[in-house]
């Protein structure tokens, strides 16, 4: 029987591996990369009627959009994993990407 200990460690070792800079992903930073993608990849609006929600709108009827990027790309200080988001209407939001359970057993990415 594997200690908890040891399942972390081989959790932290089961590492991806980055398309745009050959460089290992953690859970989170492919948890980050996804949200941001997704995010960046669609209108805020196409997403909103994807998924049967109330499309933003600013005062002049426009779509509100939707800027992602990551913590570090924002500028934001902090040493959490997360998505900035800034929206045209002039809010912004952060989501941060928290470790809650790491798995139990040891995963791989399929290409």
């Amino acid at each position: 029987m594997r200690h908890h200990h040891d399942r972390r460690a081989d959790a932290d070792t089961c590492d991806s591996i980055d398309p745009y800079t050959g460089d290992e992903l953690s859970y989170e930073q492919l948890i980050e990369a996804l949200v941001t993608s997704l995010l960046s990849g669609d209108t805020l609006e196409q997403l909103c009627v994807d998924a049967d929600l109330p499309v933003l709108v600013d005062d002049t009827g426009e779509p509100v959009t939707v800027t992602a990027r990551t913590y570090p790309d924002a500028g934001v200080l902090t040493l959490d994993r997360g998505i900035w988001l800034e929206m045209s209407d002039g809010s912004a939001y952060g989501l941060t990407v928290t470790v809650s359970r790491r798995p139990s057993i040891e995963v791989h990415l399929r290409h």
